[in-house]
Order: structure tokens, then C-alpha cells, then sequence
């Protein structure tokens, strides 16, 4: 059997789930970036001041039930503590859950009523998002247990001609066989930032397609976190955001029609189906005629990806 060069990955570009992504919380690592847009979700007063001074538009698309917003607990899911310091040790509360173990899972989502939902409302306008926009979120556990997976779907808006990203936070989240790649850490007892561009959550998850801009309605996020009673979470600093700066895409080379991300659970590839991983001996031991494969329980060592001809590089630790 033929044997593969690992030099030959030249279009290959491997990024690690618990560092690609992982940023500084705090409100003044992303004003350095001199955002224009900042549409929150939840955002501390004193965050909102710090961007306004800056001069970026703010945008509150968070929960407000009079405008049809709302957070929604689907199932699983009871209030949880906010008595932990918020990011930048700010005022006011912020998003955390507790698990409640009923059902055997646990689901909740942001919710924003749009003129083509069942529920008629004005919707919000994103007409300014684009494959440049950065997803940007704080999460810790209060208790120090967090599930395994948190498994965030953003920017979902149903039937009505959007497809969602879907991501995780700790290891991939497993959804009857689909696999959600994690792009950050498990929730420990501080907090930890994550942020991403919307285009290279599209590498991530390719059937994501953000449609219905200029009134859009749907869950903006939703979130799953397993079904073992007593595991917590929180979020805070959850909000989308624009600069000047170009980004997104450019960061995983966007001219290249096929492009390897991999993570530590997964092996995602845009611009192709189909996925075959080969150990250095140059046998396969796993394949999908998807567009991510997962490597969990790999032995450790080097492999080599192929997809549509080209190869990329894998260490499995």
C-alpha cells in the first residue's frame, strides 16, 4: 500500500481546540480591535460602556419578552448561581444553569420571534454580519463540574431557510452521530473566552448558512449540556462583533478550495466529501464520506488525513 509523505500537507492547517479559539474575556481585548457592531446577547453595563466609548453600534438582541425575546428552557435545565464574579469582576448577573438530570437531557435556547416565525415579531437586523463576524463568549462552571460537552448551535432560525453552526465547548458533543467539533476547553471554575468568525465556522460545520438577514428570528443560540443532574455552567460576554480588519476567512486561507481544520477530537474538511485517515505505515484505520471524521479513542501517534487528493497531518496525543 502506497505510503504518504507528511511534508506533502502543504494545504493542510492544524489548529488545537483548546488554544485557536481561547481568548481573554475581557471587553478591552476585543475594544483593541476597534469593533464597529456589537449585537449582545449578555453583556455587563459596564462592558456596553466600554465598547460605546469606542464608538461601536451596540445592538441588544438578548432576552426582552415585550420585543419577543426570550431564553427558553427546553428541558433539563433549573437556574443556576450567579454569585461568581462576573468577567472583569463587572456588576449585575449572567446566564448559569444547573442540570436537573430529567429526561435524560437538557436543552435551552435565545430566542427572537421574526416575521417568518410561527410566532410573528420584528426580528433583528444582522444585515451587517458576514463571514468577518466574530462569535465571542465567556463560560465557566460555578460548581466546578461542568458536563464533558457543552454543544453550542448558533444562529438558528428553523425552517426558515438558515442552517445553524454547531460547535462544542470541552470534548466534540456526539448528536445521534453527528459530531459537533469542539472549539474551546471544558468549563472550569474561572472564566475562559472563546471567539471565532462566523466564516471559520463554516469550516468547522459547512452546512452553516445564515439567511434572512435583515429581520432574522430564530434561536440566535441554543445550547445543550447532557443529562447528569447537578453539572453546571454559565455564560457571560456572549455577543457577535464587527471591525474594520479583515479576518475570518483569510485566517484559514480561504483560496484554497479544500481545507483541513483539525482538533483534538475531529478531522474537518471544507470543500470536499469524504474523509480517510491513515496511520504512517500507510493503512486506513477510519473513514467518513462526511465532511468530519472523529479521532477520539485513536491510539497516540501521527496519521495522515486525505480529502479530494490532498493530505493533512494528524497527531493524535
Amino acid at each position: 500500500m502506497k505510503k504518504f509523505t507528511l511534508f506533502a500537507a502543504a494545504a493542510c492547517m492544524a489548529m488545537a481546540a483548546n488554544a485557536q479559539y481561547t481568548c481573554d474575556p475581557g471587553a478591552e481585548n476585543v475594544v483593541n480591535k476597534k469593533p464597529t457592531n456589537v449585537d449582545y446577547i449578555i453583556l455587563s453595563e459596564e462592558a456596553i460602556a466600554t465598547f460605546q466609548g469606542a464608538g461601536a453600534k451596540m445592538q441588544y438582541v438578548g432576552p426582552s419578552p415585550d420585543e419577543g425575546r426570550n431564553l427558553w428552557y427546553w428541558n433539563g435545565f433549573d437556574a443556576g448561581s450567579d454569585a461568581y464574579p462576573r468577567v472583569d469582576f463587572d456588576n449585575g448577573g449572567y446566564t448559569s444553569v444547573e442540570v436537573n438530570g430529567v429526561g435524560g437531557w437538557s436543552g435551552a435556547g435565545f430566542a427572537i420571534n421574526g416575521p417568518l416565525s410561527d410566532d410573528k415579531g420584528p426580528g433583528v437586523n444582522l444585515s451587517h454580519f458576514n463571514d468577518d463576524t466574530m462569535f465571542h463568549i465567556a463560560y465557566m462552571s460555578p460548581t466546578n463540574n461542568a458536563p464533558a460537552s457543552i454543544a453550542l448551535i448558533l444562529l438558528d432560525d428553523g425552517a426558515n431557510g438558515s442552517q445553524p453552526a454547531k460547535v462544542a465547548l470541552g470534548d466534540a458533543f456526539n448528536d445521534n452521530g453527528a459530531i459537533f467539533p469542539a472549539i474551546g476547553p471544558k468549563a472550569g471554575d474561572d472564566w475562559q473566552g472563546i471567539e471565532i468568525s462566523l466564516g471559520n465556522l463554516k469550516k468547522l460545520w459547512p452546512l452553516f448558512d445564515l439567511k434572512n438577514k435583515a429581520a432574522w428570528g430564530g434561536n440566535i443560540m441554543s445550547f445543550l449540556g447532557g443529562g447528569v443532574a447537578g453539572q453546571t455552567f454559565a455564560f457571560d460576554a456572549l455577543y457577535f462583533y464587527n471591525t474594520n480588519e479583515e479576518g475570518g476567512l483569510n485566517e484559514v486561507g480561504v483560496n484554497s478550495n479544500v481545507e483541513f481544520i483539525v482538533t483534538n477530537n475531529t478531522v474537518n474538511v471544507a470543500g470536499a466529501n469524504g474523509i480517510v485517515l491513515y496511520n504512517i505505515a500507510g493503512a486506513a484505520v477510519k473513514s467518513t464520506e462526511g465532511t468530519t471524521l472523529g479521532i477520539n479513542g485513536l491510539p497516540a501517534g501521527v496519521y495522515v488525513a486525505k480529502a479530494a487528493g490532498k493530505t493533512c497531518k494528524v497527531v493524535v496525543k
